[in-house]
């Protein structure tokens, strides 16, 4: 089996996008249709790729970065829960979004933050992380602003304190980087040294943000309110709780030693 079907997860919820943005206007029901098989067809993409191990890393950009990802059993199975929950909740958006004229940006959105998270599940370069993981900074405030009156405003709240956060992440990307030599997150393992502590830091502000955590939750409540109720599920389900712990979770366990303390000094 070729390891190229890795781009699966991402392409086919990407193709999906497109197709059913460009043919809502006048296709409506073909458009619907486009997106429940291309939710379907990613989750059936995944359950393919579960237990599977692949590495695969192709040139991009020059200066020596490489466009890397990994599949392992972690990775396997969040990007598994990711796609179940984004087809629950796309069969429940076919009902729920039947009659609002903002179906056509909603579901593009959607797709959209799909592939982006998967993106970021599998990337195995900082930068390749950073490029998905800030896609679906984008998705975020575009699904939240096609709700209600107040919507817009409650997107730019999201988009500020995550973008905020997202900056440390910048720079515990960076810093990270010239720490370690190398931009393969397979590759690094640093101490927790001064700069080390500090870059781990900068990387969990990122994370813990992004999976909704205190202080960053307060634009939350205004999402349950003014966004469409499918984004609430999708939020928590496949962009929140799920990327931005697990993104913790390889930065815990992965990217830094965890220092063990001598009982006995």
């Amino acid at each position: 089996m070729t390891d190229k079907i890795i781009f699966l997860p991402i392409v086919i919820p990407l193709a999906a996008a497109i197709l059913a943005f460009c043919l809502a206007r006048k296709f409506r029901l073909i458009s619907d249709a486009i997106v429940l098989l291309g939710t379907l067809l990613n989750l059936l993409a995944t359950i393919v790729l579960f237990k599977q191990n692949i590495q695969i890393s192709l040139p991009w950009m020059g200066w020596g970065w490489e466009f890397s990802l990994r599949l392992y059993h972690f990775s396997a199975f969040i990007l598994l829960s990711i796609a179940g929950f984004g087809f629950l909740v796309t069969l429940y958006s076919w009902v729920f979004l039947r009659d609002k004229s903002y179906g056509r940006s909603f579901y593009a959105y959607l797709l959209l933050t799909l592939a982006f998270a998967a993106g970021a599940v599998l990337a195995d370069n900082l930068a390749i992380l950073l490029f998905f993981w800030e896609g679906t900074l984008l998705t975020l405030f575009g699904m939240i602003a096609v709700g209600n009156k107040d919507a817009f405003k409650t997107a730019t709240k999201a988009f500020m304190i995550m973008g905020a956060t997202d900056l440390c992440l910048m720079v515990g990307i960076a810093l990270t980087g010239h720490l370690a030599g190398t931009w393969t997150i397979s590759q690094i393992n640093l101490p927790l040294n001064t700069l080390g502590a500090l870059a781990f830091v900068l990387l969990m502000i990122g994370a813990i943000s992004k999976a909704g955590s205190m202080p960053f939750h307060t634009w939350i409540p205004d999402a349950a309110l003014d966004a469409p109720l499918p984004v609430m599920a999708l939020l928590h389900a496949a962009m929140e709780k799920l990327l931005g712990i697990y993104f913790l979770a390889r930065i815990s366990l992965d990217l830094f030693k965890l220092v063990r303390l001598d009982p006995q000094r």
